[in-house]
């Protein structure tokens, strides 16, 4: 069975234009964008700016802009990479042909969810192992 064939810069755009009209236009190059929009995981979470950028053969990268993500003391940040990027997902669970929007979005979404309950309890409920040591950066994963 032959791979599903990665989806172009412009359908990534396009999809997350669809579902997010109100925000500006995704800033797109030959084989590259970035997106900038507004998240709120609950009714009671706060509104936080995301960004996502993404470069063809490469992983999604998340960070949030607004309001700044807060560290323990020791600076520890659960599922982040040292640029402060978010981890979203194992190695191999996103791959080229899946739609920003349909994944990387409420993957995010749900992080942040995860975030302020680990704010407000100080225990991450993200996964099994918030300890778990991550790469330096998401270049550092295996290709998707």
């Amino acid at each position: 069975m032959a791979p599903a064939p990665k989806l172009s810069i412009v359908k990534q755009a396009l999809g997350l234009r669809s579902v997010f009209p109100d925000t500006p236009k995704p800033t797109v190059g030959r084989d590259w964008l970035s997106w900038t929009g507004r998240l709120q995981p609950c009714e009671l979470s706060r509104v936080y700016t995301v960004q996502i950028t993404y470069n063809l053969g490469r992983y999604p990268v998340t960070r949030i802009l607004d309001p700044q993500l807060a560290a323990t003391e020791a600076g520890f940040l659960p599922h982040t990479y040292d640029d402060r990027s978010l981890c979203l997902h194992d190695a191999g669970q996103w791959a080229g042909h899946m739609l920003i929007v349909d994944t990387i979005v409420p993957w995010a979404a749900e992080w942040l969810l995860h975030y302020e309950i680990w704010l407000a309890t100080g225990e991450w409920l993200g996964d099994d192992n918030s300890d778990t040591p991550l790469p330096a950066h998401y270049d550092n994963l295996p290709e998707p």
